[in-house]
């Protein structure tokens, strides 16, 4: 049995992203794992996981999930971000198309009005998507756009596709029946990040360890139960459970920090520096990988 962090748990809010990579600490408050950590966690949604990121940085949210590339952003910033762990491995980016509009193949895009929300893993993968084509920004007329009303601009016409996750993609592909997805398929793959203030996690060291071995214990269910977990993330979400259950496999379910996270961080600050004209050289994006708190509850799983 777990030993309790406080005789009064602090209330924790945990700001979670609308996307299915967020499994794991979806489950872990939705089958009280938390609790069960002697955690009183809150969770509180967001459409992108980059705006569930300015809660953490503002101070209301004490946890935060979001793929790599907004942390990305922020720490070149000068933002306080840690990670203590990932999640989650996923392909969630994909650019939705609308054939009536003449999009059939990615040189169609020329001249088409995209969508992207910038600092999202999305506009990344935007970025990687239109290089690995011969496109450049400027061969399409790219538009800013937060991802709950992408598929609204979608649906009018206002544009021709849009860059984002799921369950946005889904949606799109709801409304306007016929629509084309590309996957990102080798172009990139991403992280579920878990994200703290570094101050705030030395403070509270047992209050880390105890997140942790929730989301562990979230995974552990998760590969026994994964039908429990579809229907959790269908209240969450609001995505039909068949729906979820392709969702569900395009992602690998998994507490742990990788050496690869931080490579792909550096790879990721490299582009955002090209794009503001920066020069140098990126930071080293380790030492913002906190290891210590998932080396003292399961050490099997940092390997960097």
């Amino acid at each position: 049995m777990a030993a309790a962090v406080g005789a009064r748990a602090e209330v924790l809010v945990y700001a979670l992203p609308q996307a299915v990579p967020a499994a794991l600490p979806i489950i872990a408050a939705d089958r009280g794992f938390f609790r069960a950590e002697g955690l009183d966690v809150k969770p509180v949604f967001f459409s992108s996981g980059r705006d569930g990121l300015q809660a953490l940085l503002s101070g209301q949210a004490q946890i935060q999930s979001v793929s790599e590339t907004p942390v990305v952003h922020a720490l070149l910033a000068g933002e306080r971000v840690a990670v203590i762990a990932t999640v989650a491995r996923h392909h969630e980016a994909e650019l939705i198309v609308r054939p009536d509009r003449g999009v059939r193949v990615p040189a169609d895009l020329r001249g088409k009005r995209l969508a992207t929300w910038p600092g999202t893993n999305s506009d990344y993968f935007m970025h990687r998507f239109l290089s690995a084509h011969g496109l450049k920004m400027s061969d399409a007329r790219v538009i800013a756009m937060p991802p709950e009303e992408m598929v609204s601009a979608f649906v009018r016409g206002d544009i021709d596709g849009y860059f984002a996750w799921q369950p946005h993609v889904q949606f799109g592909l709801d409304a306007v029946p016929g629509s084309l997805v590309f996957p990102a398929g080798a172009l990139y793959s991403g992280w579920m990040t878990v994200n703290m203030d570094p101050r705030y996690a030395a403070a509270h060291p047992a209050q880390v360890r105890a997140i942790l071995r929730a989301l562990l214990r979230a995974e552990a269910y998760a590969r026994l139960h994964p039908d429990d977990c579809l229907a959790a993330l269908s209240r969450r979400l609001h995505l039909p459970p068949k729906t979820l259950r392709a969702l569900w496999a395009d992602s690998r379910y998994r507490v742990e920090l990788d050496a690869g996270l931080a490579r792909e961080m550096g790879e990721i600050a490299r582009w955002s520096m090209g794009l503001s004209g920066e020069r140098g050289l990126p930071p080293n994006f380790r030492q913002y990988l906190l290891d210590g708190f998932l080396r003292a509850v399961a050490p099997r799983r940092v390997s960097l």
